[in-house]
């Protein structure tokens, strides 16, 4: 008794084993199979490797059965045999060639492949060689240093947006674009130099290494920079009498006038509009801007705080907000973000890093030429000397650490120089 229930129990524990034959098919024969709990295939003697398939729930599918170039066996999927007939499967299996599976097995080695790839690339990032537990760089070069900490704290904090990017794959105009957005925030060309220095040399060493097979980077357009004073001022007006640049009514058109339009066009982003409004007229460089916090801003008094912390000079400086710059900010505060700072990319919900886009545009749109953001600083000092300001106070306003950078706009002001020999004339 005991024996027959576990012959009984096996039965229902174990499936039916799947059934294998030969034979024509036909679509009576497709027709008049049905399901029998286990898995049954035919093979077709009409079509050598067409496999007729009828599953344990009684769904049948034409298969293509054989052997790929590396004699490894392939089932592959024609099609539902509730759709398609004997005679198109065989018409499919023609056309299906000796191995259809070919670009599937290729598609997912590629997959793979790219896997290994991306796991390659993540480990040769800038990040991962300076890696104080694992990154070659630091492990056998700048640990032993002397001034190795200081060499990685320069190359973490100078190329920031490179980091993360696998350094076989670095692109040389990211680097210069880069380089470019600190020289408008006044970093000097020496400082710029001794930074590519140091990226450099740890390309360079990851070349050595076989880390990567070349230095990306290593091309005469990233070349130092020159680093004879800078003497470049441009400001709104200064190639009014080398363009003609007319309005629709035939009336011409200055800078000033174009870029003031362009500013107010509806197109212009709002925070563009403001910050824009804001350099031209308290001078305040671009990287100031996007560290301005309320606290350094007091309406009541109309001044903006500039903190050592963020002041390229280092020194802490006070600048007067004039009827413009004080309208944009009081309009301004009546909607402050949670963190405190001025002007917050809707976007990232954190200050803003970079205007490139939106500048290009508003200059496209302004229609000119040579035009940074940073000469926005060049026009509020061009317009204080112009006016006749001293160029100390305009120092003091700028936050110059020295009066020789405020001496590239006393050229403005030929009309000081005038009245100071003038009054050797009223003197005798």
């Amino acid at each position: 008794m005991e024996s027959q229930e576990r012959q009984t129990m096996s039965r229902t524990v174990n499936p039916p084993a799947e059934t294998t034959s030969k034979t024509k098919i036909t679509k009576d024969f497709v027709a008049g199979l049905k399901a029998t709990g286990a898995r049954q295939v035919y093979r077709d003697t009409l079509a050598r490797g067409l496999l007729l398939r009828v599953n344990a729930d009684g769904s049948k599918a034409w298969y293509f059965d054989y052997r790929d170039p590396a004699g490894k066996r392939q089932s592959y999927k024609i099609g539902d045999a509730e759709r398609i007939d004997p005679g198109a499967a065989r018409l499919k299996l023609k056309d299906l060639g000796d191995d259809p599976a070919a670009e599937r097995r290729a598609a997912k080695a590629d997959a793979a492949q790219a896997e290994v790839q991306a796991e390659a690339a993540a480990s040769r990032t800038i990040n991962a060689f300076l890696d104080k537990t694992t990154g070659l760089y630091w492990l056998r070069h700048l640990k032993s240093a002397r001034s190795g900490e200081a060499t990685r704290n320069r190359i973490i904090s100078t190329w920031a947006p490179l980091l993360e990017t696998d350094m076989a794959a670095l692109d040389v105009q990211d680097a210069i674009d880069h380089r470019a957005e600190r020289l408008d925030d006044e970093v000097s060309p020496q400082t710029l130099n001794r930074d590519r220095i140091a990226l450099m040399a740890l390309l360079n060493q990851a070349h050595t290494w076989g880390v990567i097979v070349r230095n990306p980077l290593d091309v005469p357009s990233f070349k130092p920079l020159k680093t004879e004073d800078d003497k470049r001022v441009r400001y709104l007006g200064m190639r009014d009498e080398h363009e003609d640049v007319r309005h629709s009514d035939g009336a011409k058109l200055s800078e000033r006038a174009r870029f003031a339009a362009a500013l107010a066009d509806s197109q212009t982003p709002d925070y563009l509009r403001d910050i824009a409004t804001l350099a031209m007229n308290t001078g305040l460089r671009r990287g100031e801007l996007f560290k301005l916090r309320w606290s350094m801003v007091s309406l009541q008094n109309a001044t903006i705080t500039v903190s050592a912390a963020t002041a390229k000079s280092a020194k802490t400086r006070h600048v007067p907000l004039n009827a413009t710059a004080l309208a944009v900010l009081e309009r301004l505060s009546k909607v402050k973000h949670i963190s405190g700072f001025v002007f917050v990319n809707k976007d990232t919900a954190l200050p803003f890093t970079t205007l490139k886009k939106s500048w290009a545009v508003l200059i496209e749109r302004a229609q000119l030429v040579d035009m940074t953001f940073h000469d926005l600083r060049h026009d509020f000092a061009s317009r204080l000397v112009q006016a006749g300001v001293d160029l100390y106070q305009v120092r003091d306003l700028l936050g110059h650490s020295s009066i020789t950078l405020t001496e590239r706009y006393a050229h403005l002001a030929p009309h000081q120089k005038r009245a100071a020999v003038a009054l050797l004339e009223a003197a005798a």
